[in-house]
């Protein structure tokens, strides 16, 4: 058993450091495309950038799953296993932000116009720039928002421990994602685009709606990963028992009976 979880241990370490890589390489190209959009150029690799991220996003999931079989058998290192595969996870996650702000959407505000300043050409109109930088927001919290409300929940230990991890991730970020909006508002602050109302397009509710959603969701996740927890245990200890019964020799001739009848009275 302990060579069979130490095997696990040595396919974590290889494959996290592989995974690491993974994400190394689209951060590195990810910011590549960040340089050429700033230069007011077309990004270059934002289909590679998507592929590595998934293929990390896949590996990861398979990586949860080992450390899960660690925490089961009470290995040493399943924690610090844990705490690896997980952090790889937020950086995942960050990763997939700044992609789906940043590239994805087009060129950040503040690239624009440091590069209007730098050259020495007028400033974004008001309703450009900044207005597209909104659109960029909110279409960041409607794509989390389908994310938190379609995600599965899990049916066993190993699943739902992935969901926890993962979920963990995208619920920072989508707390880290309030002080993007409250620059996005700043912006807004300078100019009419509400229509004419003065309201702005970008109201509390639409930034509201994720935070409240996933903050259900990882309460309940929690709640489902303590339940799943205490019921595997259980389970677990039935079938030790079960294979004590099994293996329990019940002929009379057994000097042990006396014992087991007494056990079981």
């Amino acid at each position: 058993r302990l060579e069979r979880l130490q095997r696990v241990v040595t396919k974590l370490q290889m494959e996290s450091g592989i995974c690491e890589e993974q994400l190394n390489q689209a951060d590195t190209l990810l910011q590549a495309d960040v340089r050429l959009l700033a230069a007011g150029k077309a990004p270059q690799k934002a289909a590679e950038v998507e592929r590595d991220l998934d293929k990390a996003d896949a590996m990861i999931r398979l990586l949860f799953n080992d450390v899960q079989s660690l925490k089961d058998g009470r290995h040493p290192q399943g924690e610090q296993m844990y705490r690896r595969v997980y952090r790889l996870h937020e950086r995942l996650v960050s990763i997939r932000t700044e992609y789906n702000l940043r590239l994805k959407s087009g060129a950040p505000v503040t690239a624009v116009t440091t590069v209007s300043v730098a050259s020495g050409q007028r400033r974004p109109e008001p309703d450009e720039a900044p207005l597209r930088y909104l659109q960029d927001l909110l279409a960041w919290v409607e794509e989390n928002q389908r994310r938190v409300a379609t995600a599965e929940w899990g049916a066993d230990l190993p699943t739902v421990e992935t969901h926890l991890g993962a979920h963990r991730g995208l619920h920072r970020a989508i707390e880290e994602f309030r002080t993007k909006v409250e620059r996005a508002r700043a912006d807004e602050g300078g100019c009419d685009m509400g229509g004419g109302d003065g309201r702005g397009v970008l109201p509390g509710s639409p930034t509201v709606s994720p935070q409240n959603s996933s903050k259900s969701r990882l309460r309940h996740l929690e709640s489902l990963h303590g339940f799943v927890s205490a019921a595997t245990k259980e389970l677990l200890w039935l079938s030790e028992r079960e294979e004590e019964e099994v293996a329990f020799d019940w002929s009379h001739h057994n000097p042990a009976m006396a014992a087991k009848k007494e056990s079981y009275s």
